[in-house]
C-alpha cells in the first residue's frame, strides 16, 4: 500500500506532537522527581556565589556539594 503525500503530512504531524507530548509530560515527570533533593544547586541558587567560593581549592566550586 503506497500513501500519498497528505497521508504522509498527517501521520508526520501527528507523531511530531505525540512525541512533543511525552517529552513534555517527560520532562515535568523527572523534575517533579528532583524537587525535594538538597544539593550544589539548590544552594548556588539561594547563596551568591562568593560565598561559596571563599578557599581557593583544586575543585571547581560548582562542582562541590554543600551540605
Amino acid at each position: 500500500m503506497v500513501m500519498n503525500l497528505r497521508q504522509v503530512f498527517v501521520s508526520l504531524l501527528m507523531f511530531g506532537v505525540a512525541g512533543l507530548l511525552l517529552f513534555m509530560y517527560l520532562q515535568a515527570w523527572i523534575e517533579e522527581q528532583h524537587t525535594g533533593a538538597v544539593g550544589w544547586m539548590s544552594v548556588r541558587s539561594v547563596t551568591p556565589i562568593g560565598l561559596l567560593c571563599s578557599s581557593p581549592s583544586v575543585v571547581p566550586c560548582y562542582l562541590v556539594t554543600y551540605p
